[in-house]
């Protein structure tokens, strides 16, 4: 059996790829050959040189100096620093035909072990586009002579318009994705009989995959990475966590979607909370037989009706859904890996922390029937909350509740989510 790793394009983004080696290394996964696309091709040449550390100080520290030597030093933490780099990114394009990434060769230097590279057992792989022939390229380790690796590697990362084209011969040559971002059918044909694919969501085309009885898993991204034209070490660090954490909760050492959270914690909380909940949303559907429609109304919803009625595994994944979008509307941190308390105090904690939000605002909002934008559903959801707290025998509170509920079911089920942590 082989095992192929294959690398996709994706620029700085590239970091989530050294957070999938660590997971690789961690649950002690071997592989024989590696392939990759533009940064995929860089990360792979160090993953056959098997110096993991290497590339993680390099993806850890990175910043714009180690690839450019024209100053790009915005705040890329503000929306005014990342246009400014954009913007010379743009006046590169115009005036010189892209970024010169002379800068980014000589770092490449630091990093390339040709003795190891070649002496690994490890078989590679990259893919580059000649824009002199109009072909693609598609070499193997074999194929590559020692002082022609450093060239072939930067043609295959060379993302232009943004880069400068790279001149081998005097051909010019462009980024793999242009023809393969995610060379799968490359590592078939050098043998692989299962993959590993990590498929860093960026541009670039993707071929049929010519063997369909070959396994492959996917690691992909499962929360919104930075740009991959923003190389900065604030990124970077965060991509090389969420690569691992993706990783891990790919082969199910770790639990969550969008979240992470520490193996089967996920299950001990639905436990722990499902029947409170349960209890809590057939308390607030309780309208003393009074709008009786409303009632059943409320009860059909689909993620309301799961869970009064049971139905476990779908309910598991409402909670989850519930829990993790709660994460995402109070602003948690999602590279972590959680403890499931935790994680629930830090969202009580975040509810609490809303303590002068503008109630007359929202019920305006919800008077006029007007759209609860994304911007406001933390605010929103605070007001859920502020009206359970006070719903215990008030049919008031508990009508106007399930008759937010038939519009905004996910809000409600959220607020009563911490609502229900709070008072378990």
């Amino acid at each position: 059996m082989k095992r192929a790793i294959v690398l996709s394009g994706g620029g700085a983004r590239g970091a989530y790829q050294v957070g999938v080696w660590r997971a690789l290394r961690k649950l002690n996964i071997k592989y024989d050959i590696v392939t990759g696309t533009s940064v995929g091709a860089l990360n792979g040449a160090l993953m056959v040189q098997k110096e993991y550390f290497k590339a993680r100080s390099m993806w850890y520290n990175l910043n714009f100096s180690l690839l450019f030597s024209e100053p790009m030093d915005s705040d890329l933490l503000t929306f005014k620093g990342k246009v400014e780099v954009f913007k010379k990114y743009m006046s590169n394009i115009i005036l010189r035909g892209g970024m010169d990434v002379t800068q980014l060769e000589n770092t490449m230097d630091k990093y390339l072990n040709h003795k190891k590279f070649y002496k690994s057992n490890i078989d590679y792989g990259l893919v580059t586009v000649n824009l002199s022939s109009f072909k693609p390229v598609v070499l193997q380790k074999k194929d590559i002579s020692p002082h022609q690796l450093k060239d072939y590697l930067m043609a295959s990362a060379t993302c232009f318009p943004a880069f400068k084209m790279k001149n081998i011969d005097d051909d010019l040559f462009i980024d793999g994705a242009y023809y393969e971002k995610l060379p799968i059918n490359q590592a078939i044909d050098m043998g692989a009989t299962s993959i590993i694919a990590v498929d860093l969501n960026s541009f670039g085309i993707t071929h049929k995959i010519k063997e369909k009885d070959i396994p492959i898993t996917y690691i992909v991204p499962r929360n919104k990475l930075d740009s991959f034209l923003l190389f900065d070490s604030n990124f970077t660090r965060r991509s090389i966590k969420l690569g691992y954490n993706d990783a891990m909760k790919t082969f199910k050492r770790l639990d969550g979607q969008k979240y992470t959270f520490r193996l089967n914690h996920v299950e001990k909380n639905f436990n722990q909370y499902h029947q409170t909940l349960k209890s809590n949303l057939l308390n607030m559907a309780d309208l003393n037989g009074k709008n009786k429609r409303l009632t059943e109304e409320i009860l059909k919803k689909n993620k309301i009706s799961a869970i009064i009625n049971d139905r476990i595994k779908t309910s598991q994944k409402i909670m989850l859904d519930i829990m993790e979008y709660l994460g995402e509307m109070f602003k948690l941190n999602d590279s972590l890996i959680y403890h499931i308390s935790i994680y629930n105090k830090s969202l009580i904690e975040a509810i609490n922390n809303y303590e002068n939000f503008n109630i007359d605002l929202i019920e305006k909002k919800i008077k006029n029937k007007e759209t609860i934008k994304l911007a406001d559903k933390s605010y929103f959801i605070k007001y859920l909350y502020s009206k359970m707290e006070i719903m215990h025998n008030n049919p008031k509170i508990k009508k106007e509740l399930c008759t937010l509920a038939r519009f905004f079911e996910r809000d409600v089920l959220a607020a009563l989510y911490i609502y229900t942590i709070c008072n378990k």
